[in-house]
């Protein structure tokens, strides 16, 4: 009986044993075809166009030239920006100012006589209307041949941006032009009452831009 119940036992110990040896059987997930299995959750799969992509690029984007013309009938005006990490510039009319950036203010060098001064600001809103590349989305825009043209219905948002220097104005015919991996030139017209402005901003140095604060 002894031997009995002992074969009993290493019976019993013998089937725990097996049985928590075995693994479960792993749940097979089944993803559709346009979706990855990220950490056992199907996701979709966003696939994105070479012209999406520009715009990714764009908000990355911190050191660049932006130059902008403007014309109205036979007269040019042209301002020059360049933004170099936490420093910029922003010349016209024969006049450069510099910013850098200093926590949550700004320290502004502005030109006097044939040096410089310097104040500390909250913000610096210079140039900021050139700027409204940086809050384009790719789905505004419609191809034609080849070209990329803000739809009519985005016009408005576009305008919002040129409000405190043209108060009242109107956009229209706003062309993007892309280069191999940003974009290279915005062409489009403001219209204040009767006057109409060409703009042509155009993108350089990309990567290449320095600048250097004067010295006070």
């Amino acid at each position: 009986m002894a031997l009995k119940k002992i074969a009993y036992v290493i019976l019993l110990i013998s089937l725990f044993v097996f049985a928590s040896c075995q693994q479960e059987e792993p749940t097979i997930i089944t993803c559709a075809d346009d979706e990855i299995l990220v950490d056992g959750v199907c996701e979709k799969v966003v696939i994105k166009t070479d012209f999406e992509k520009t715009f990714d690029a764009m908000e990355n984007l911190d050191n660049y030239t932006l130059t902008v013309t403007i014309q109205q009938f036979a007269t040019v005006y042209e301002i020059e920006m360049k933004v170099d990490d936490d420093k910029s510039s922003f010349m016209m009319d024969d006049q450069t100012h510099f910013y850098q950036k200093n926590g949550t203010q700004v320290d502004h060098y502005f030109p006097v006589g044939e040096g410089y001064r310097k104040e500390t600001v909250n913000q610096s809103s210079q140039g900021q209307s050139f700027h409204f590349f940086n809050d384009l989305e790719a789905s505004w825009f419609q191809e034609v041949s080849g070209k990329y043209f803000l739809q009519a219905d985005y016009n408005d948002d576009v305008a919002l941006f040129f409000q405190s220097e043209f108060p009242g104005s109107t956009v229209s015919n706003l062309e993007l032009v892309v280069g191999d991996t940003h974009f290279s030139q915005i062409i489009f017209n403001v219209t204040v009452g009767e006057i109409m402005y060409q703009f042509s901003m155009t993108i350089t140095a990309i990567g290449q831009t320095d600048v250097v604060l004067p010295t006070l």
